[in-house]
């Protein structure tokens, strides 16, 4: 029962993280860049969500204290009020000044309600290698849109862009997009390399934690056997002890016996 409480902890938690880390990436896109109007409405609802989840979480944790206060900004679907109850234009400077604050308010809470998973993945270093591909991610979906979209027919949106960057860190390639600008090129190649370099991050991380955990189970093992061995030597010293009160003993009934 503790096993599969502790596996319902640790998926709950990696849902979470994959949300925050979600929400954080659609609300600095729409901070910095236009979107399809349909695109903006489903990150409406998907910040709506987060927030209610967000307020769930913090609220819900035993150690709630003034440091939680992050749930005063993350928990406020800015989005949804201004927009949708407000009526202000999409993008309006002030909604995307408050939705700025919470994606530095949604990085905290990255640390805040990582819980073991995030011990986990700063241990095992795979957090450098997710941050590096996240981090690309954005940086190269603006650079191939702002230099692609007003010559290339193939990138009219935000969303084309995003496309072409996505199958290309993850060496997919469909090649349905083909950049036609130098800028878009260069950005392509080392889009590339990006994805040479986070396989290898990911690889390197785990087989680092593969090889500390195998380390660790033959220091567990080694020890175990010295306390067998410790264990062991004691109960042999035991014996002789025995041994040699009964010979002691043996002897001075010889003795007795030899007197009489």
């Amino acid at each position: 029962m503790d096993d599969l409480r502790e596996k319902i902890r640790l998926l709950s938690e990696a849902l979470l993280l994959i949300l925050i880390g979600v929400d954080a990436f659609a609300l600095t896109v729409t901070v910095f860049l236009p979107v399809k109007p349909g695109t903006f409405s489903n990150i409406i609802a998907l910040d709506l969500l987060t927030s209610l989840i967000l307020a769930a979480a913090y609220l819900l944790r035993r150690n709630f204290t003034s440091r939680s206060l992050n749930i005063l900004v993350v928990a406020v679907p800015f989005y949804f009020i201004g927009f949708s109850i407000l009526g202000m234009a999409q993008y309006s400077p002030l909604l995307r000044l408050l939705n700025f604050i919470k994606v530095i308010g949604l990085s905290i809470a990255l640390v805040q309600l990582a819980g073991s998973l995030g011990e986990f993945l700063r241990r095992s270093r795979l957090s450098y290698g997710l941050g590096f591909f996240m981090g690309s991610l954005f940086l190269f979906t603006v650079i191939f849109y702002l230099a692609e979209s007003p010559v290339n027919p193939s990138v009219s949106t935000y969303e084309d862009s995003l496309w072409y960057v996505l199958q290309t860190l993850t060496t997919v390639g469909y090649g349905d997009i083909i950049p036609v600008t130098f800028p878009g090129r260069l950005a392509g190649i080392l889009l590339m390399l990006s994805a040479i370099a986070t396989t290898s991050l990911v690889t390197a991380s785990a087989t680092s934690t593969l090889m500390e955990k195998i380390g660790e189970e033959q220091e567990r093992m080694m020890s175990e056997r010295k306390e067998a061995f410790r264990l062991l030597e004691k109960r042999i010293d035991e014996l002789e002890g025995r041994l040699e009160r009964i010979e002691k003993l043996t002897r001075d009934l010889v003795d007795i016996m030899k007197k009489d």
